[in-house]
C-alpha cells in the first residue's frame, strides 16, 4: 500500500475518491492545516504529496506549503508533489513549476486521471537500465567508454569484432549502438550499412565516434541513419548524455510502435509475437506457461449507457489492475477491443487459476466513477497451460475456447481450458 498526504484549504477530495485509491493500492492520509502535515513529513515520508488550492490565489501561498515537502541537497522533492487548484491559468501552472511540481491537476480533480499521475510517479519497480553496444577495436578505449557508461548505471555489451555486432545485437537488444567510424576489419559506416540491411534493425540508433571531422564522413553518417557523431578526443560527460538522450529517445519510440495507446500494455501484433518468443524459451528449456484471455462482461453496455469514454476508462482501469498485480515477467496484451491477452510464463495451471480468480474477484469490487452514478463491471477469463507441443495459434484458439466457455456459464468466472 503507497500512502498519500493530502492537504487542501477547501473540500476535501471525498471519502468516494479515498475508497477508490484504496482498491488500486494507495491509502490516502488527510491534514486540516500545514503544522499537521509538517508533523507528518517529520515522522515518515509518503509515496507522494498532494497539495490543492481552493481559495487563495496559487502563486501566494503555494511556496509556503511547498516548503513543508521534504528535499535533497540538490532542491528536489523526496517525493512526487501534485499541486491541484480550481486556478488553471499560466500563472497558477507556472506558481506550481516554481514550487517543484511534478504534477498539476485542475479542480474539481478527476480520479482517473489523478489515479494515472499517481502510478507513474509512484511507480514502485525501478526503471530497467539502458542497453547499449558498444564496437570499440581499440582495448583501452573500449574499457575507458565501457567504465563510464556503466558508472553512468546503463547495461553495456562490448565487443571489439564489428563482425559479430548482428549476433550482438541479437544476444544484448540494446536501445543504442556505439561504433567507432574507423576500424581495420570495417569501417563504422560499412557497419552501420551491414545493420540497415537488416529489416527489424533499421529503427536501432546509431553513435559513431571518430577522430575524422571531415564533412564527407558526417554526410556519410546521416545518410545511414546516425543518430549523433561525436570526435576524438570524446569527453565522456558527453558520451555519457549523448548515450542517455538517444536511449531513452529510442525506448519511447519503441514503446510507441509495440504498446497500445490507450492502456499501455503490449498490443495486438506484440503480445503474439510475445507469445511465439515465450513458447520458443519452453521449447529449449524445458518450463511450461499459461495463457489466459480477459474480456470484460457486457462491454457494449457500458458503451451505450454511459458513453465510450466511460468504456475507455473502464479498459484502462483493468490494465492498471493487471499490471499492478501480475510479475514484472509476466506479459499483458490489449487483444482487442476490451480483451486481454497474458502470458504467464514458469507457472503451474493451477498457481495461474488462483491468481486470475484473486484478480477477478478485485476488479468486480472497483467503482467505476460517472456523473450519472457510480457502477461496477466484472471479467470473465478462459486459461490453458502449453502441454510442450503446441503452436501459438492453437494456444490462443484454446484460451479463446475457455472464454467463451465462461462466458456461456454466466460470466465473471475464470474456466480452465
Amino acid at each position: 500500500m503507497r500512502t498519500i498526504y493530502f492537504l487542501d484549504d477547501g473540500p476535501c477530495l471525498g471519502d468516494s475518491l479515498i475508497d477508490f485509491l484504496q482498491l488500486y493500492g494507495y491509502a490516502v492520509q488527510f491534514f486540516d492545516n500545514p503544522a499537521q502535515l509538517a508533523a507528518g513529513m517529520a515522522e515518515a515520508v509518503p509515496d507522494a504529496v498532494i497539495l490543492g488550492a481552493s481559495q487563495q490565489p496559487l502563486a501566494e501561498h503555494m511556496p509556503a506549503l511547498a516548503d513543508l515537502v521534504p528535499r535533497d541537497a540538490a532542491g528536489q522533492t523526496r517525493c512526487p508533489l501534485i499541486i491541484t487548484a480550481d486556478q488553471q491559468d499560466f500563472a497558477a501552472r507556472l506558481a506550481a513549476v516554481r514550487a517543484g511540481a511534478a504534477a498539476f491537476l485542475g479542480q474539481p480533480v478527476d480520479p482517473q486521471t489523478l489515479l494515472e499521475r499517481l502510478d507513474e510517479l509512484t511507480e514502485m519497480q525501478p526503471p530497467q537500465p539502458f542497453r547499449i553496444l558498444l564496437v570499440e577495436d581499440d582495448p583501452v578505449m573500449g574499457q575507458i567508454y565501457l567504465a563510464a557508461l556503466t558508472q553512468a548505471g546503463m547495461q553495456v555489451c562490448s565487443i571489439a569484432d564489428p563482425t559479430l555486432v548482428i549476433e550482438a545485437i541479437h544476444d544484448s537488444d540494446p536501445d543504442l549502438l556505439i561504433t567507432d567510424l574507423n576500424m581495420p576489419q570495417c569501417s563504422g559506416l560499412e557497419l552501420a550499412a551491414v545493420i540497415r540491411s537488416h529489416a527489424d534493425l533499421t529503427a536501432l540508433p546509431i553513435v559513431f565516434l571518430t577522430g575524422d571531422a571531415g564533412q564527407d564522413s558526417r554526410r556519410s553518417a546521416v545518410n545511414l541513419g546516425s543518430d549523433a557523431f561525436l570526435t576524438k578526443p570524446v569527453q565522456l560527460g558527453d558520451l555519457v548524455e549523448t548515450a542517455r538522450a538517444r536511449a531513452r529517445r529510442a525506448r519511447a519510440l519503441r514503446a510507441l510502435m509495440v504498446r497500445d495507446s490507450l492502456t499501455g500494455t503490449l498490443n495486438h501484433g506484440s503480445i503474439k509475437e510475445m507469445l511465439v518468443s515465450e513458447l520458443g524459451r519452453v521449447r529449449r528449456e524445458g518450463d511450461g506457461l499459461c495463457l489466459a484471455m480477459i474480456d470484460i462482461d457486457h462491454f457494449k453496455q457500458v458503451n451505450d449507457s454511459r458513453g465510450h469514454a466511460s468504456g475507455d476508462r473502464v479498459i484502462k482501469s483493468l490494465a492498471r489492475l493487471l499490471r499492478q498485480n501480475l510479475r514484472r515477467s509476466d506479459h499483458i496484451g490489449r487483444y482487442g477491443g476490451e480483451e486481454f491477452a497474458i502470458i504467464l510464463p514458469r507457472t503451474p495451471l493451477a498457481d495461474a487459476q488462483r491468481r486470475l480468480d484473486a484478480l477477478r474477484v478485485q476488479f468486480a469490487q472497483l467503482v467505476q466513477p460517472h456523473r450519472k452514478g457510480d457502477f461496477r463491471v466484472t471479467f470473465s477469463a478462459g486459461i490453458v497451460q502449453d502441454d510442450g507441443r503446441a503452436e501459438a495459434g492453437t494456444l490462443i484458439e484454446a484460451a479463446d475456447a475457455a472464454l467463451y466457455a465462461a462466458k456461456r456459464a454466466g460470466r465473471n468466472r475464470v474456466v480452465v481450458g
